[in-house]
């Protein structure tokens, strides 16, 4: 079947934030007198999954939504003060923001699955110029609405958001989760995008066309789908 449309994660895809996000773990856990995972753990464990899931099998079992929403809280605020305290890498991955001009010059339809929730997808909104590219129309972010990442449900719904099915659907992704996820949902095709200096999110259980450390082969990539 031929690919029509793409599929976005955002976190450690077209935004090179996993320094952020594991800094933020880590002293969120700290605080929680867990101990502090490795980059590994996290980015085969954690990356791509919701809050609840993360604070359920790392912190506490038997945890209440009151009290996944104070860990959600805690560590999101932090991970977004380590973003403004660092403009330097506070930007899209390089040749993402050409992808996207590109896409939607043509009129490819795109849309995103991500593992934020809201606040920080407006933090995007107004700190990344997100809306120069995507609506809450063609984003699906995490609102306790349905199962998050390995699970395929996400990259179903985004599929779904621009009429088309997984199969028909490339997605880009840097997280082992959101691998299995795009995978377990039929996606056509997935491409990892990941941090050359990070673990490699690749293993037995993860399915993909290639992998890449930016977006600057975007041209050769889309022309292997014919798009």
């Amino acid at each position: 079947m031929a690919i029509r449309g793409i599929l976005f994660d955002f976190n450690g895809t077209l935004f090179f934030d996993s320094d952020f996000h594991m800094e933020a773990f880590r002293r969120t856990l700290r605080g929680y007198g867990k101990p502090i995972p490795s980059d590994d753990y996290m980015i085969r464990n954690i990356f791509g999954r919701t809050n609840e899931t993360i604070y359920l099998e790392n912190i506490d079992p038997r945890g209440t939504a009151e009290d996944v929403k104070v860990f959600a809280n805690q560590k999101e605020s932090q991970y977004r003060s380590f973003c403004l305290e660092n403009p330097k890498d506070f930007h899209f991955t390089e040749g993402a923001c050409e992808l996207l001009d590109y896409l939607k010059e043509k009129k490819i339809p795109y849309c995103m699955a991500t593992g934020a929730e809201i606040d920080n997808l407006e933090f995007y909104f107004e700190q990344m110029n997100l809306g120069r590219w995507f609506t809450l129309d063609n984003i699906v972010y995490t609102d306790g609405s349905f199962k998050g990442k390995p699970e395929p449900d996400i990259y179903q719904l985004a599929a779904s958001r621009l009429e088309l099915s997984c199969a028909e659907c490339l997605v880009f992704e840097d997280g082992t989760s959101g691998i299995i996820s795009a995978n377990r949902a039929g996606a056509g095709a997935v491409i990892a995008v990941c941090e050359e200096k990070l673990p490699s999110p690749i293993n037995e259980e993860t399915k993909i066309h290639s992998i890449h450390h930016d977006f600057l082969s975007w041209k050769e990539i889309l022309a292997n789908f014919d798009l």
